[in-house]
C-alpha cells in the first residue's frame, strides 16, 4: 500500500472512532439523562405534542430513552470493535458487517420517520448516516488495503 493510501486509511479508521466515541456518549444521554433528551428531541421538532405531556409522561419517557441508548451503546461498542480490530487490519467482511446494519437502521428508521409524519427526525438521520457511511463507503471504494 502506498503512503498516501495508508494516510487515507488511517484517517477514517479515526474518523470512524471519534464518531462512535461521540454516538456512545449520545447513548449515554438518552439513558442517564432522559429528561434532557425529550427536550432535545421536542427542540428538533420530533417530541411528543405538548398536549399529551404530563409528569407521569415524562417518567414513562425515560424507559424508551434508556432502551434506545442502551442499544444504541451496544451497538456503538460493537461498532468500536470491529473498526479496531479487523477494519484497521484491512478485513475484507469488516466493512460489509458495519455498513449492513448501518443500511438497515437508517432504512427503518428514516422510513417509517416519514411514514408516522415526523420528517424532522428522518433528517436528523442524515448527519448519523453520513458520517458513519462515508468512511466505509471511502475505505470500501477507494483505499482498501492489500490483504
Amino acid at each position: 500500500m502506498t503512503s498516501t493510501a495508508q494516510r487515507q486509511w488511517s484517517f477514517w479508521i479515526v474518523w470512524l472512532q471519534v464518531v462512535l466515541v461521540l454516538l456512545f456518549a449520545y447513548a449515554l444521554v438518552l439513558v442517564f439523562a432522559g429528561s434532557v433528551a425529550e427536550a432535545m428531541f421536542s427542540a428538533l421538532g420530533f417530541g411528543p405534542p405538548d398536549s399529551i405531556v404530563s409528569g407521569e409522561f415524562s417518567t414513562y419517557m425515560k424507559l424508551p430513552f434508556m432502551v434506545l441508548g442502551a442499544v444504541m451503546a451496544g451497538w456503538a461498542i460493537l461498532m468500536m470493535v470491529i473498526v479496531r480490530g479487523p477494519l484497521r487490519a484491512g478485513s475484507s467482511w469488516a466493512v460489509a458487517a458495519l455498513a449492513g446494519p448501518l443500511a438497515v437502521w437508517f432504512v427503518l428508521d428514516t422510513g417509517m420517520s416519514v411514514v408516522l409524519g415526523f420528517p424532522t427526525h428522518a433528517i436528523f438521520n442524515i448527519p448519523f448516516a453520513i458520517a458513519l457511511g462515508l468512511p466505509l463507503w471511502r475505505l470500501h471504494v477507494n483505499v482498501r488495503p492489500s490483504s
